[in-house]
Formats: structure tokens, C-alpha cells, sequence
């Protein structure tokens, strides 16, 4: 195990390491091509030394990118040409600096002229190995033709110009996915370029399941915890907002549109619209980090700063998996373990950090009294979804009672607008979706009338 860690450490280096030897290398070609002029003409000496100097580092450079390779799923054919011409840059400058010296001068002697073409060609060739090796990191478009002539989408004016998947779900994959799931780097063989080539998978299969959120991949990966080995983005990179996560989610749960389709025109656009216009910067909200505390957002005070760790751990004993939405003031994203089997909850889990649960996904499962108790210690809940599960009427007026509650789902339950009533007055609560429940629209629109801050969405 540590060896591993010290040849992916090593291997890591080499982003780094490359521009040593691509300095001293330039650097040579310079020395000597200046020497023409006689105000420079000892740095023809100087061109040796820094020719060695290069070489000697394109050793190193070549021996981490060897490693480096070996840790990511690399486009073979990519690979294979900077691989190759970093080789052979590193071993033409070793014979050049060999015939440069007064041993090899005395088997071979180089015109100063060939010399200097010789050095051309180096440069070349390094710029070649060094094309290759930005086509992998960043992806054979980063740098190309098809760059002066690309039509970027222009940002929409409004949310009657919205398309889904071009606005919304492509730039979230591009700022956070793309960099490693592109052509020529494309981890777990997973591109995301592309809508096709996101449907096409991975190595794996599938990574999203449209209509299924719980049981898509890529959703799974960008909620796991930041040190799971499996989180995505890797490497430190800047993990989804919530803003970003609650986008995506909406749309895999809504079938996972193709391009061209309209916002408005995609069902349960409501559910999203909020956070979509904060998206787009076409009303202020926030867009808090998953991982960050340096923010300025303020926060419910009554959240507690931090939790005991191993409580954490023990939620999954309990049949639930989460997530961390911040981390000072602790505030945790909490549903049913998708791989649990015997579908057996234990809600006692969830009591020592219930005041750090904003967000709770409880879709399908059985209420029964004392789940309502531990719902009921959850002050600090502003998310609740209770789609298709066995909720009643009389159970959801101690829910009513969570002071900070925003969202209740009770899609495809056997609610009635009765249960409206609960909420009457609410101060925070804006949302409650009752689709296919059994609440008539007439119903809806009175409670509507009477509570205008609180929207029915059926």
C-alpha cells in the first residue's frame, strides 16, 4: 500500500516536473542560436550545459509520466505519442549533448549551422510531445482548429429560453466532470462531453438511470463522502454545489431529457424553477459549497458546529447513507441506503445528530409513530420527501410543527387536502408537492388563497 502511494504520489509530480526539462531545452536552443550574434557568442558553451540539464531532467519527467499513466484511463493512442516523443526528445538531447563534447566532437564534428537546425528540430518535437500531453489533460478540443469556429450557446435571458440539458446539465458536467471524462482522458472509459456519450456509460455500465435517481452512478459518485476513494471529482477538484447536485437529481428523476428540450416545457419544472433562476444568476440565492466553510452565507444558528464522527458511521448500520452539505455548522443530507436489503430502518441512528439533518429523503418508506418521534426531533429540517410512502393525514401534523421546514414531498401518497391544513401559517415553508396524491386541485387552491406564501404543486 505505501509503495502504491509513493508511485501515484511520484507519478503526480509530473505535470510539474515536464516544464523543467521544456525550460532547459528552450532555453539551449536560445543559447545557441544567439551565439550568432558576437555580443553572445560564449553562450554556445552555455547551450551545452543547459542541454544537459534538460536531458537529465526529461529522465525524471519521463519516469513520473510513466507512472502517472498507470493511474488514469488514458486514450491509447494519445498516450502512446507523448509517451514516445518525450523519449525520444530526452534521448536525441543526450546524443546531441554527447557530440557537442570534446569526445564527441572528436568522432563527429557538427557545423554550427547544423547544430542550431538540430536545435529546431528539439524544439519542435518538444512542442509536439508537449501538444500530446495537453491533448490528454485537457481533451483533443482544448487546442485546435475547431476552436476559432466553435459557437458558444449564449447564456440565456430568461427562463423562457432555458434548454434543459444545454443549460443546465452540460455546463455543470463541463466545470466539474469533463476534465477528467473526455475524449483522450476518460476515466472508467466514462466521456461526458457529449449527451450520447453520457447515455453510452462507462466501463461499469450505465451512469444514470433515467426516472431512477437513487440508482444512478454519477449520482451516487458525487455524494459519497470527499476521502471515499470512489467520490467524484477526484484530486481535490471543487466538488458540486448544492445547487448543482439538486439540478442534476431533478433531471435524471424526470427522465433525463435530451437536448433541445425546454425548460418550461420539462414536466415538474416547478419542483427546480427556484433553484434554477439562482443558477443562472437570474435571482440571488445560495449556492453553498458541499465542502467549503469560507462563505459568507448565514446560517440557522441553532445548527451545532460539529458531530461525533463515529455517529456518522454508524448510519449506515442504521440503513442510511449521507452527506456532508457543509461542514462548519455541520449540515447533513440523509436518505435510505440505496443497497439495503431487507428494507429495515433503525431511525434511532438519526437521533444524536437530528439537528444537523437539513435535508431528508425518506421516499418509500413505512411511518410508523415512532419514526414521526424522531422526525419530530429534526428542528432543524428544511427538506423533507416523503414520496410514496405510508404517511397519513393525522402524522404529518407534528412535521407541520418543524419551524424551518421549506419543501415537503408526499408525491403518490394517500394524503388528502385535509392535511393542508396543518401548514396553515407556516413561516418558512414555500412548497408542498402532493402529486398523484389525494388531494383534489380545488382543495389546493383554497389553501392556496388562504396561505399566498406557500405554493401546492400537483
Amino acid at each position: 500500500m505505501i509503495l502504491l502511494d509513493i508511485s501515484t504520489f511520484l507519478g503526480r509530480l509530473h505535470p510539474l516536473m515536464v516544464h523543467i526539462p521544456i525550460g532547459f531545452i528552450l532555453l539551449a536552443g536560445i543559447f545557441n542560436w544567439a551565439s550568432y550574434f558576437p555580443k553572445y557568442k560564449q553562450l554556445s558553451t552555455a547551450s551545452e550545459f543547459a542541454l544537459l540539464l534538460g536531458a537529465m531532467a526529461g529522465v525524471a519527467a519521463c519516469l513520473m509520466g510513466w507512472l502517472l499513466s498507470k493511474t488514469g484511463d488514458y486514450d491509447y493512442n494519445l498516450l502512446e505519442a507523448h509517451k514516445i516523443s518525450g523519449i525520444v526528445l530526452t534521448a536525441l538531447s543526450f546524443i546531441l549533448y554527447f557530440f557537442l563534447s570534446e569526445k564527441g566532437q572528436s568522432l563527429l564534428s557538427i557545423p554550427h549551422r547544423v547544430q542550431s537546425i538540430i536545435y529546431l528540430g528539439l524544439v519542435i518535437l518538444m512542442s509536439y510531445a508537449g501538444h500530446q500531453g495537453g491533448n490528454l489533460t485537457h481533451g483533443t478540443e482544448y487546442l485546435s482548429l475547431a476552436t476559432l469556429t466553435e459557437k458558444q450557446r449564449e447564456k440565456p435571458e430568461n427562463m423562457e429560453a432555458v434548454l434543459v440539458y444545454e443549460d443546465l446539465i452540460q455546463p455543470i458536467l463541463k466545470s466539474k466532470c469533463t476534465q477528467c471524462h473526455q475524449a483522450g482522458k476518460k476515466k472508467g472509459e466514462l466521456i461526458l462531453t457529449s449527451f450520447a456519450e453520457l447515455n453510452k456509460g462507462g466501463k461499469n455500465g450505465p451512469v444514470i438511470l433515467p426516472g431512477k435517481v437513487d440508482n444512478s452512478e454519477l449520482i451516487r459518485r458525487v455524494t459519497l463522502e470527499q476521502d471515499h476513494e470512489e467520490f467524484m471529482p477526484t484530486d481535490g477538484k471543487t466538488p458540486l454545489n448544492q445547487n448543482e447536485l439538486a439540478i442534476l437529481k431533478w433531471w435524471i428523476s424526470n427522465d433525463a431529457s435530451g437536448p433541445e428540450t425546454n425548460f418550461l416545457a420539462q414536466k415538474n419544472n416547478e419542483e427546480i424553477a427556484e433553484t434554477v433562476e439562482v443558477y443562472l444568476g437570474f435571482k440571488e440565492g445560495n449556492e453553498t459549497m458541499l465542502a467549503s466553510a469560507d462563505n459568507d452565507v448565514i446560517y440557522n444558528s441553532n445548527i451545532p458546529a460539529v458531530a461525533d464522527e463515529n455517529v456518522l458511521k454508524d448510519l449506515k448500520k442504521g440503513g442510511f447513507s449521507y452527506r456532508k452539505m457543509n461542514h462548519s455548522p455541520l449540515m447533513l443530507d440523509i436518505s435510505v441506503d440505496r443497497n439495503l436489503k431487507d428494507n429495515k430502518l433503525d431511525f434511532k441512528v438519526l437521533e444524536p445528530i437530528a439537528k444537523h439533518i437539513i435535508w431528508l429523503n425518506l421516499t418509500k418508506v413505512k411511518m410508523e409513530t415512532k419514526e414521526l418521534e424522531s422526525l419530530s426531533k429534526m428542528e432543524n429540517l428544511e427538506k423533507l420527501k416523503l414520496d410514496e410512502s405510508s404517511i397519513s393525514n393525522e402524522s404529518l401534523e407534528k412535521i407541520a410543527s418543524l419551524k424551518y421546514l421549506n419543501s415537503i414531498n408526499l408525491n403518490k401518497t394517500q394524503v388528502t387536502g385535509q392535511s393542508l391544513q396543518y401548514f396553515k401559517n407556516h413561516e418558512k415553508l414555500k412548497n408542498i408537492y402532493v402529486w398523484q396524491s389525494k388531494v383534489s386541485e380545488k382543495e389546493a387552491l383554497n389553501f392556496e388563497k388562504e396561505n399566498p406564501q406557500i405554493e401546492v404543486i400537483l
